[in-house]
């Protein structure tokens, strides 16, 4: 059974070793030579937006939950007379 994920995905990564992004560049420059190519292209650039999106959202909620912390320290070892 072909696992897409073992036999290319992994094999692509370990060749770019420290150079993901230039091997990824190398790919979609290819891959923009087939018309039918260009939707998926679009599709993983929506993808990476997504996922931007996402890791902002977590941001916003760590910044949230330490700022939150922070406040509760101050109010337990300053406490209001």
């Amino acid at each position: 059974m072909f696992d897409w994920d073992k036999q290319i995905v992994r094999a692509t990564m370990e060749r770019a070793g420290e150079n993901p992004g230039v091997q990824l560049q190398f790919l979609l420059m290819r891959l923009e030579q087939y018309p039918d190519a260009l939707p998926a292209i679009a599709e993983a650039a929506e993808d990476m937006g997504a996922w931007c999106q996402q890791q902002a959202e977590a941001l916003r909620a760590e910044g949230a939950r330490r700022d939150a912390q922070a406040k509760l320290r101050a109010i337990v070892s300053n406490p209001k007379k």
